[in-house]
């Protein structure tokens, strides 16, 4: 094998480790972030597209190079036995180169779309937890609002009572005063009514004095006129 065909098959063997590398259950994605985003993955990131370019089209010729050894080195009849043997070695390794340069090429394509894959899924995760978070968030939130109505409604409850107490107090007092302001009209009518009776009594004893101090005159006048006689 010549050495461009080892270093393919080198590069082939290391594009099957690192898939079997990224398939690995127990490293998650969002390890693979952490790892695709550290200082030397960056650094080398800045030249992805480079790197990606190049060795796509190295393969890409390879690939050609292989198909056309193949159509070349393809079995011919009419030829001697050692020459038909080396049409064949020299048929087979460019089958084999093809299938390598190949195969190469297809896993250059499928760790780029994992690799992006990797990183969607790392991404979606931290979305997810991000919207768990909030959603937690705002379930405590929630609940300490709810049992903070539940308490206020049971301060309005108490309060309530409390106010249907103190209304009921308030209205057995005004009850109470209404009874109290019924008692007092009818002793101030019967006040009224006696005042009343004293006013009357007190004009007849006027009239009363009145004819006795008229009657207590004309005696006077008389005895002073049976006086004056006598005289």
């Amino acid at each position: 094998m010549s050495l461009q065909w080892t270093l393919v098959a080198s590069f082939l063997y290391l594009e099957i480790a690192f898939l079997v590398l990224l398939l690995l259950p127990f490293i998650s994605p969002t390890r693979w972030q952490k790892i695709f985003k550290s200082r030397l993955v960056t650094g080398m990131a800045s030249y992805a597209s480079l790197y990606f370019n190049v060795i796509l089209v190295a393969l890409v010729l390879l690939l050609l190079d292989a198909i056309r050894e193949i159509s070349k080195h393809k079995a011919k009849t009419g030829l001697e036995q050692n020459a038909m043997n080396m049409e064949l070695v020299k048929e087979f390794r460019a089958q084999r180169n093809f299938y390598i340069s190949g195969t190469a090429l297809l896993l250059w394509f499928v760790l780029k779309r994992l690799m992006v894959f990797i990183q969607n899924s790392a991404q979606l995760i931290a979305e997810n937890q991000a919207v768990k978070k909030q959603a937690e968030s705002a379930t405590r939130a929630a609940n300490a609002l709810i049992e903070e109505s539940k308490k206020e409604d049971e301060d309005s409850k108490k309060d309530n009572v409390e106010l249907e107490k103190e209304l009921m107090k308030n209205q057995d007092e005004i009850k109470r005063l209404r009874k109290e302001l019924e008692v007092s009209k009818l002793d101030l009518e019967a006040m009224k009514r006696q005042s009343e009776g004293v006013a009357k009594e007190y004009d007849n004893l006027l009239s009363e004095h009145g004819k006795l101090t008229r009657k207590l005159e004309q005696m006077e006048y008389q005895n002073q006129g049976e006086t004056k006689k006598d005289n």
